[in-house]
């Protein structure tokens, strides 16, 4: 993502080496998002084309000008498009967003509603939510994905518990397929976290892939950097994912338990309309028990065979009710419940 400005002519804060522009875009540079042509002679279409070929969408990072109330609305509206329809890009991560005025709210809301009317939605705005004043899952909830955080263990910032407790709050309001939820490489920068417990190296890789699950999983992360063990725990967890991602995003999901605060029994279940079918998801924090007892009236009454999928311990799922042990702290339990 740090490099992707370097496909225009322009640069951002973003561009590596950082520099160039981050608002007046139009008004200093108007070829600022014009496709370089000496790095790619042919265009976009052929990167479009390689990414299909591969099973891949391909994407851009997009930054709107936030000048003068993003008053230049229209011309990032039309250069979209433009890349959209001569260039077969269909996805943009929409960043650096800074409303400070109403007039500025509603501008941003003409740029994404002339996007989406024009392209007859099939352009996906991926919108960054991590900064500043921006509509997201207030007053944009409509638009594409949330980027919800982007945490860094480098400056002492990321905590498993705390981007679980975003989901798991926001997952009451927002559908949570629409929440780009990350998880990190949690062998890097250790050292920063002295005396921790709660420091991201005490949990499993697939433990921090699962927080991630009923959302949409981000790796926030250089897949070169990752050892093989962590790549290999989370591979085994994604395969059992995939096979059932479906049918948990197309079922009600609510969050469970406790809000998550790094000592709580809490998590997720995805329960069918009929209500006789779903997954529950369940972490133990570092709770001092290794028991959970908790109502889930959703699921309706009579008893239900609570299969296994992945994670340590046992559930049991009978008369609304939910029953779980799990053996140790800073483990979790993914299952799959059908009524008997």
């Amino acid at each position: 993502m740090d490099r992707v400005c370097t496909r225009a002519t322009g640069s951002s804060p973003n561009s590596s080496p950082p520099s160039g522009l981050r608002s007046s875009i139009w008004d200093i540079d108007p070829h600022f998002w014009d496709v370089n042509a000496k790095r790619f002679p042919r265009g976009l279409a052929p990167l479009v084309e390689k990414a299909k070929q591969s099973g891949m969408k391909f994407g851009l990072w997009y930054a709107p000008d936030r000048s003068n109330d993003l008053t230049n609305w229209q011309r990032d509206a039309g250069r979209i498009l433009d890349l959209h329809q001569n260039s077969g890009v269909n996805y943009f991560k929409i960043d650096f967003v800074q409303v400070t005025s109403k007039t500025g709210e509603k501008n941003l809301h003409k740029f994404y509603d002339q996007v989406m009317r024009e392209s007859q939605g099939r352009i996906v705005l991926d919108l960054d939510v991590t900064a500043e004043n921006r509509s997201g899952y207030f007053g944009a909830v409509e638009v594409g994905p949330l980027f919800v955080e982007n945490r860094y263990t480098d400056w002492h910032r990321y905590w498993p518990h705390q981007t679980l407790r975003n989901f798991w709050s926001l997952a009451q309001y927002v559908d949570p397929v629409r929440l780009r939820i990350e998880f990190l490489n949690n062998t890097r920068n250790s050292s920063v976290y002295p005396g921790d417990t709660l420091a991201p190296v005490y949990y499993r890789p697939a433990y921090l892939f699962a927080t991630t699950m009923f959302a949409s999983p981000l790796g926030w992360f250089e897949v070169s950097n990752l050892p093989e063990k962590y790549v290999d725990e989370v591979a085994a967890l994604v395969r059992i994912w995939k096979a059932h991602r479906e049918r948990i995003h197309g079922g009600r999901i609510v969050p469970i338990g406790q809000t998550p605060d790094g000592t709580s029994w809490t998590g997720f279940a995805s329960i069918d309309e009929d209500r006789r079918r779903g997954y529950i998801l369940l972490f133990r924090e570092r709770h001092p028990s290794s028991t959970m007892d908790v109502e889930l009236p959703k699921f309706g009454k009579g008893e239900y065979k609570v299969a296994t999928l992945a994670g340590n311990g046992a559930a049991s799922l009978e008369q609304g009710r939910l029953k779980a042990r799990i053996n140790d702290a800073l483990d979790f339990l993914f299952l799959a419940v059908t009524a008997k």
